[in-house]
């Protein structure tokens, strides 16, 4: 493992050099990984060619690791209907993606994922969750309520995990990130405002982080010591009374110790405090034209500007807590949150962290960092609009400013 290779480093052109990731045998050709982001371009939950091309474009455009998003495990695992879960079909698919990103000298990775309750998906048998708890994504499509997550469930969904990591290895994938933040399934079980069991997975942190760390050992045990598991975690909810820094810091550790390769930092809950995570504008006229009923569409506009709460972006927002975790442990750790320039690069690199992750000034330029590296520019012109995000649910993600 890179011991801060860019601590003491002032030039750009070291963040562009190979990198081992964790401990594993995978080398990256730099430093910049593609965060995984919901990118819409499937047809009824399978890949479609706009998926694949995404993916090519970014690796050439100077990723080094390109991360396909939200992979249910399940058919009940998904947020809604239309989204991937990993089986024969989307496999058939995904193994043309890897292919064509291989062929473009670049790596990629997938996101796993269980919705918990955060889920308005009405094929699923049941909405699973630590607890029982009130589902007001769901509660306009019959979903109000989920159950509270037995001993049989909780072994089904690793055993899940693992079958769809081993499956995703399989057909040639580089890494995995298991995703246990934003409010999903495993960060749902982290947060005491979600998690409210009084048997040994809930109350304390230890408890709370039971089941989380149980799926990401046994998948990285399936998977062998040499395939690189990442975590996206929290660095905090976002929300008082959420999954905390020193939270995230105990649990980090513990990730630490039972060999993940690295941690993806992150923040937010989904149905708490959605831009939290992101921060700039709130596309509110668009969400409400992409509601999926007239309900859900009225229900956005009386209550939308009230419930989603506005956080103003600043170039890396999240760097200050990311450098506790970073004085707390010694595995790499991927900074992600605001990263829009030149000189946030460097602050990032200089502060010891291993890799950088992005999302927003690709999907605006996915020549960003060609660009960066070879000098033609010192920031993204991404405004931060997220209008982006509309756009996920109508054609596929994209940028709606003026191509750079």
């Amino acid at each position: 493992m890179d011991q801060n290779p860019f601590k003491n480093e002032s030039s750009i052109n070291n963040a562009f050099s190979a990198k081992r990731l964790g401990e594993s045998s995978l080398m990256l050709n730099n430093s910049f990984i593609k965060s995984a982001t919901y990118e819409g371009m499937y047809d009824k939950g399978i890949p479609n060619q706009n998926l694949i091309d995404h993916h090519v474009t970014l690796i050439k455009g100077g990723v080094g690791l390109t991360t396909i998003s939200y992979g249910a495990v399940s058919a009940d695992a998904r947020t809604f209907e239309d989204q991937m879960y990993i089986n024969a079909d989307s496999l058939k698919a995904l193994k043309i993606l890897v292919q064509e990103v291989h062929a473009a000298r670049g790596k990629v990775s997938i996101q796993l994922t269980h919705c918990g309750y955060f889920s308005k998906n009405k094929k699923a048998k049941k909405i699973l969750a630590p607890s029982k708890l009130f589902n007001a994504y769901g509660f306009l499509s019959g979903l109000g309520f989920s159950h509270a997550m037995q001993e049989n469930d909780l072994e089904e969904v690793i055993a899940d995990f693992v079958k769809t990591s081993l499956a995703l290895q399989t057909i040639g994938f580089d890494a995995l990130e298991i995703h246990m933040g934003h409010g999903y399934l495993l960060s749902q079980f982290l947060s005491p405002l979600t998690n409210k069991r009084t048997d040994a997975y809930g109350g304390s942190m230890a408890n709370r982080s039971r089941f989380p760390l149980e799926v990401v050992r046994r998948v990285i045990s399936a998977l062998g010591p040499e395939f690189p598991v990442l975590v996206k975690l929290n660095l905090d909810d976002g929300v008082k009374g959420g999954f905390s820094l020193e939270d995230c810091i105990y649990v980090s550790k513990k990730l630490e110790s039972i060999g993940c390769a690295a941690i993806v930092l992150s923040g937010g809950f989904t149905s708490k405090s959605p831009f939290y995570m992101m921060r700039g504008n709130i596309p509110l006229k668009g969400m409400i034209q992409n509601g999926s009923s007239w309900a859900e569409k009225i229900t956005m506009s009386l209550f939308g500007p009230l419930i989603i709460k506005k956080y103003a972006f600043a170039p890396n927002f999240f760097l200050e807590q990311a450098i506790k975790v970073r004085q707390a442990v010694s595995l790499d750790l991927v900074y992600l949150g605001g990263v829009d320039s030149k000189e946030g690069i460097l602050k990032i690199l200089t502060a010891g962290f291993n890799f950088i992750a992005l999302a927003r000034p690709l999907i605006h330029d996915p020549e960003f960092l060609n660009k960066i590296k070879e000098g033609r520019i010192l920031k993204s012109l991404c405004n931060r609009c997220n209008e982006c995000i509309v756009e996920m649910d109508r054609e596929g993600v994209k940028c709606v400013l003026d191509a750079p």
